[in-house]
């Protein structure tokens, strides 16, 4: 299958929710494909270069998405809301000649999703007031609190940490590993801040 590719300086789970803002006309006619035509784009954390402007390189794990929303904004920018659908491998990868990128992309085997352990209880808990505090459209998205998959996935995009550490938990396969290294990055954060590097602004 072959989709259009969009590199940010993000990254998306299946089942998360992203509100973009577009406004180069290489996605504005993606965006404008994409919902007369009900296809997909695969968001795409960058790995070298920029979000706009020349095409980017990026990671090869990506997630498909759909539009699930969009609103014209002042100044001629586009508001779309995307919806995660699933992880898939990009492969070989065609430049237009106005930048946009288009890959050849397989699905990604997904593991089993399991309860989340009595011990990460806490996780689901903080997940609910993160999403809540942030509002629409996250508020409005189903909650799966009991999912070990699902709050891994939410805690990995709206937690504070390296982009690179949350690729690595996007490209594992198993919901409760996916956990464990979750945890790992939790304690490099809190390791960082105990050690007195936060500075307030």
């Amino acid at each position: 299958m072959e989709l259009p590719l969009f590199p940010l300086n993000a990254v998306l789970f299946p089942g998360g929710v992203l509100p973009l803002r577009i406004f180069e006309p290489r996605y504005l006619d993606m965006v404008k494909d994409c919902v007369r035509d009900q296809s997909e784009f695969v968001i795409c954390l960058i790995r070298d270069g920029e979000e706009v402007g020349n095409a980017a390189r990026h990671c090869n794990i990506g997630t498909a998405c759909k539009i699930t929303d969009w609103e014209t904004l002042p100044e001629g920018l586009l508001g779309i809301t995307v919806q995660g659908i699933r992880r898939v491998s990009i492969n070989s990868v065609e430049t237009r000649s106005n930048q946009l990128l288009v890959g050849s992309v397989d699905g990604l085997q997904e593991d089993q999703d399991e309860e989340l352990p009595a011990e990460f209880n806490e996780w689901a808990h903080l997940v609910s007031l993160i999403i809540n505090k942030l509002g629409k459209p996250f508020s409005e998205q189903q909650f799966q609190l009991k999912s070990a998959n699902w709050v891994g996935a939410r805690l990995t995009e709206y937690l504070p940490f390296e982009l690179a550490a949350k690729q690595r938990i996007l490209e594992i396969d198993h919901p409760l590993v996916r956990l464990e290294h979750l945890q790992d990055s939790l304690e490099h954060i809190e390791q960082y801040y105990t050690k007195g590097n936060f500075q307030s602004q």
